[in-house]
């Protein structure tokens, strides 16, 4: 099944899309990455997700854990959480594959109340095969529109039920209770996304989540594993970088369109981020055909 899959994931690529990288399909959340080269270390804020590694390796910093996916494993993201990954090594013969669904709080939330199986403590056995199967299915759909409008749904709900039975099965249900801290944080981490370039508003955000503002704090450093003006950091930064590698604005103008109001704290904070100051970014850009992060 890895082997159709990973073809079927192959095939699609090729002939949807003209450079390395992520390519969109047609299903809402789920997409499509191969790599022909290794990458540099990429910073991206994730939401919920699942990735399955089809072939290659990628080595991923999630806080202070660190942890390398290999051909057929499976990682699975429950929370927004900054993410630091680096693809190993890559090539034309034998690209980098990876597929990767955001996790649907909706779907979640419908199984959790209606399903009763997916309560319980203990996780499935081997929901990894049945997991893949439910996904290539939805592979092999890509190019029939008219069967893809007709089954998708069922099949992403049957996704989200082998993840909700998967040994993070816990974790997931949690994205869809609506009381649950997850949930919540989830709700001010939406503000912060659609919003970053302004100053935070902790109570703003701690409204939002339904929590006194030193509850938001705690809950929001427990789920994402920073503080609300980190995360804010975070998102600005990796925008400031796909601004400089868009190469058509100056470094004031990307400092200032993402919220910094002083071009010196922008380049040491980028700097300290991502190891060179953006200006040795900006000059690389203009030399090299742009390469945007995958979201995996």
């Amino acid at each position: 099944m890895s082997d159709q899959l990973k073809q079927a994931v192959l095939r699609y690529t090729g002939e949807h899309s003209q450079r390395d990288g992520v390519t969109s399909t047609p299903v809402h959340g789920l997409y499509l990455i191969r790599r022909t080269t290794s990458s540099d270390l990429e910073y991206t804020v994730e939401q919920p997700l699942v990735c399955l590694v089809l072939q290659g390796h990628k080595r991923v910093t999630i806080g202070s854990s660190t942890l390398s996916y290999a051909a057929g494993d499976t990682m699975i993201v429950t929370g927004n959480v900054p993410m630091a990954s680096r693809i190993g090594q890559a090539s034309i013969a034998d690209p980098y594959l990876a597929l990767a669904l955001d996790v649907d709080t909706a779907v979640v939330t419908d199984l959790v109340l209606c399903t009763s199986e997916v309560h319980s403590s203990q996780p499935a056995p081997d929901t990894g095969t049945d997991l893949r199967d439910a996904v290539h299915r939805l592979v092999r759909l890509l190019d029939r529109p008219e069967s893809l409008a007709v089954l998708k749904d069922s099949l992403i709900r049957e996704i989200h039920y082998w993840l909700l039975l998967s040994h993070q099965g816990s974790a997931v249900r949690n994205l869809g209770l609506p009381g649950s801290n997850a949930r919540r944080i989830a709700r001010a981490v939406a503000l912060l996304r659609a919003d970053y370039a302004r100053p935070v508003q902790i109570e703003r955000l701690a409204a939002a989540a339904g929590m006194s503002r030193s509850a938001f704090h705690l809950h929001f450093r427990a789920v994402t594993s920073l503080s609300p003006l980190q995360f804010q950091k975070h998102l600005r930064l990796m925008e400031a970088r796909r601004l400089i590698l868009s190469k058509d604005k100056r470094l004031s103008e990307v400092a200032f369109e993402v919220g910094y109001e002083s071009a010196s704290q922008f380049s040491r904070e980028y700097a300290r981020m991502y190891g060179q100051p953006p200006i040795m970014h900006k000059r690389a850009a203009l030399m090299l055909p742009p390469v945007f992060p995958a979201p995996t």
